[in-house]
This record gives C-alpha cells, structure tokens and sequence, in this order.
C-alpha cells in the first residue's frame, strides 16, 4: 500500500510540475506589462523551478553538470523559499495593506541569505534532506526557518485569496481566486507535513509529501490559465468581430473616404496584426460606419424618401439589418457613380442601443446582409 501512494504521489507531481511550467509559460506574454499579472507569475515560476528541482530526473542532470548534488538541493529550496516571499509581495500589491513591501523585502533577503548560511557552511557538506533516521541536516535551523517561511506565506495568501474570492463580482476573478488559494492550501498542507515528519520520521508521510505537492502545481496551474483562457478567447471573439465588420466598413469608407481616420489596409493584415488594440480597432471602426450612414442618408434615391409613419417608414427600415444593408448598397452606388445629394434628405432612424455590444452584434447583422443581399 505505501509503494502505491508514493508511485501515486510521484506520478501526480510530475503532473503537477509539467501542469504549473507549461501555465507559466502561457502567462508570460500577458504578464509582461501588468504589474500584478507579472509578480504572480514570477512568483509561480519559482514554484514551479522548486518543484522541478525536487524531480529525480532533473536533480540527477544538474548534478552530472555541477558535481555538487548539495547545490542542487540548496536551489531547490532557495527557489522555494524565494516564492513563498514573492506570493506575499503579491498579497501585498493587491491588497494594499499590510505592512510595507521595502519591509517584505528585507526581511525576506535576511531569511534567504540565513538559508545560504545554514546550508553551505553545513560540516561536511552534505544534503539538505530529512532522513527516515537520525539528525536533520543541515540543521534543524534550517528546516526551522524554511517551514516558517512558507507555512506564514501560505497562511497569509490563504485568508486573502478566501476573503477577495467572496468579494469579487467576476465569476473569472472568483474562480482563479479560488483555485489559486486551494492550491495554496496543498502547499500548506505540504509543509505541515514536513513539520510532522521533522519528530516522527512516519514512513506514510513522504508519499503524502509527493502527492500535495503535484495537487498545489495542478491548481496553481489551473488558477492562472483562467484568465489565460478568458483573454485567448476575448482575442478570438474580437479577430472575429474585425473580420466581420470589415467588407461592411470598407464598402463604407471607400465611398466615404473623409470618415476614416487612418488608411485603409488588407482584410487579413487588419484582423490578424492591427495597429493598436482590437477593441479600440473595432470602436474606431464602429464609430465610422456611423459617420459614413449619416454622409450617405443625402445620397438615398428619391423612392426611398420614407414618410415618418406607417410599416415602410425611416424608423422602421432603418432598425432592419436587412433593410438598412439595401439602402447602404443603393446610397454607396449613387455617391461612387458621382449622383448629386437628394434635396430631401432621408433620415435613417436607428435604434438606440444600451451598450456597444449590442450595436456591435447589430451591425455585424448589417454587414452580413450587405456581403449576402437577399433575392
């Protein structure tokens, strides 16, 4: 039964480690110009680096390199203990409470450089591990200070991670939260157990040890691949709305050149690699056609001069996807083919929208009629 779990425990920390790597390194390219977004993932980095190292495969290959398997296991924790004071920088960024982070940091430095004392000046040098038997080494200071670190990091991110979680109206932010602070809480678990261990030296304990472990990278992983996902599907969804939009805003701005305000590019560079950000891209764009419908209203053919009442009226055409893409295509033909403006002006009463979603999805209903007039 013990081999099992410790198996059990080993394969769910090689899960865990490939799960935590491989979000960080999908985080990275979101993280790197918001500063909250950059100290959680540093600090889940250097997680993610301790628990690589505790892996036998890559302690054994950083070993064959340095000759030192004592250096390899001093990182380990270095790295570890590095992520328990950047978890509490970020509790600290997001909160604004607590006491100063200038504070944080040197206390944080005095505890590593403590660490680094205790490991290397161990007689004779030898493995930071805790043995089934015998004397801890390097030291019982050592282990003291390491488990101290991180079980008060762990605490601290715990509460607030439990209490923003309640607190926030995002469902994302609630659930990233939460899954952030259950992992949090394996971690916890993780060093307890160490702290159990240090006295007991229980032989069910170490396989316990493996399998918290892989279930804190799994959920740290999970928590930060929510907003991930959730700004790779926003990218998705605003490509698709740019694609869209653009023969409808095109046809628009190439009868009505003067409501664009920056030249006109290829579909496929504007979708995929647009000068700016795709919302704002869609806005700017959204704000022209409704420049270019107000230009084109003078250019409405006289049968389309709509009383203000009854089914066939201004309001009513002009509400109709379908209806407002004819009088489009008509008012586009009679400006490119050099037409005078009407005398009378037709006004296209549009509906008016709570917010520019639904003006979005309205005139993404205008520009599919447009492309596909009906019979």
């Amino acid at each position: 039964m013990l081999a099992e779990t410790a198996h059990l425990g080993q394969l769910v920390e090689y899960a865990g480690t490939a799960a935590i790597w491989a979000a960080v390194l999908l985080r990275i390219p979101s993280a790197r110009h918001d500063r909250r977004r950059r100290g959680l993932c540093i600090a889940v980095a250097a997680a993610a680096a301790a628990m690589a190292l505790r892996l036998g495969p890559v302690g054994r290959a950083i070993g064959f390199f340095t000759h030192d398997p004592n250096l390899t296991q001093l990182a380990m924790h270095l790295f570890g203990a590095f992520s328990a004071i950047l978890v509490l920088d970020f509790v600290l960024v997001v909160t604004g409470g607590g006491p100063p982070r200038a504070r944080l940091h040197i206390v944080g430095a005095t505890l590593l450089l403590a660490l680094v004392l205790l490991g290397a000046t161990a007689k004779p040098p030898t493995l930071a591990l805790i043995g089934p038997h015998g004397v801890s080494v390097p030291s019982i200071g050592f282990w003291c200070t390491l488990i101290g670190m991180h079980l008060a990091a762990d605490g601290t991110c715990l509460i607030v991670c439990w209490r923003y979680s309640r607190r926030s109206t995002s469902g994302s932010s609630r659930t990233s939260l939460a899954l952030f602070g259950l992992g949090t809480a394996f971690a916890g678990l993780f060093w307890i157990g160490y702290l159990i261990y240090l006295p007991t030296r229980s032989a069910w304990i170490p396989p316990l040890l493996s399998l918290t472990m892989g279930l804190h990278g799994m959920l740290r992983a999970a928590s930060i691949v929510v907003p991930t996902a959730l700004d790779t599907r926003r990218v998705l969804d605003n490509t698709t709305t740019l694609w869209r939009l653009w023969p409808l805003w095109r046809a628009l701005v190439d009868a009505v050149p003067s409501v664009a305000l920056a030249r006109p590019r290829n579909r496929l560079r504007e979708t995929l690699w647009p000068q700016g950000p795709r919302e704002l891209l869609i806005y700017r764009k959204i704000v022209e056609i409704r420049d270019a419908i107000l230009v084109l209203c003078d250019y409405l053919p006289s049968k389309h001069a709509f009383a203000t009442g009854g089914t066939d009226s201004a309001g009513t055409r002009g509400e109709d996807p379908d209806a407002l893409a004819d009088l489009l295509r008509e008012a586009c033909r009679a400006k490119l083919a050099g037409e005078p403006p009407s005398v009378d002006r037709s006004a296209l009463a549009q509906p008016d929208f709570a917010d520019m979603a639904g003006e979005t999805e309205f005139l993404l209903r205008v520009a599919a009629a447009y492309r596909c007039p009906a019979a």
